[in-house]
């Protein structure tokens, strides 16, 4: 199973350090999910991380999880994207507390954030057999071995 955490941030962040923390903890969690399966039909699992000032959520809109078995796009006539057996869906964390985290606080809110999310998460029909307690427990696992949560959260 691939993992993508994806960081949509207000421009405030463009000169900060969060993006690439955020990335790091991606590589260590691909490595950890390498060999896992959670359902034949989902190969990647795509996060979209929303953080920005209150003013500006409009902008960032907490969609419905969307599952993609199969698509090809073209865009602006360079960009080529193929989608295969992905489940996307994404989450806000809090601006003010994000923001102004430091690496290791910051990354404990978005484990935080992620967790949360997938307690609640409504998965696409199509997907009735993915192993959600699998995979939720995949994840606190990964989080409690990295210090990001603990272990009785």
């Amino acid at each position: 199973m691939k993992i993508a955490l994806i960081g949509s941030f207000s421009p405030k962040f463009f000169h900060s350090s969060k993006l690439s923390e955020i990335s790091e903890v991606e590589g260590s969690l691909n490595v950890f999910m390498q060999n896992r399966t959670y359902c034949d039909l989902v190969d990647e699992i795509s996060i979209v991380i929303f953080c920005c000032e209150p003013e500006m959520e409009i902008l960032y809109p907490i969609s419905r999880p969307k599952y993609v078995a199969e698509q090809h796009q073209i865009i602006h006539s360079v960009l080529d994207v193929h989608l295969y057996k992905i489940l996307m869906f994404n989450l806000r964390v809090d601006y003010e507390s994000f923001y102004h985290s430091d690496k290791e606080e910051g990354l404990r809110i978005i484990a935080q954030a992620i967790l949360k999310s997938l307690e609640t998460l409504k998965y696409p029909v199509k997907l009735k057999k993915f192993d959600k307690p699998g995979f939720y427990n995949d994840m606190k696992t990964f989080f409690i071995n990295n210090g990001l949560v603990d272990k009785n959260s």
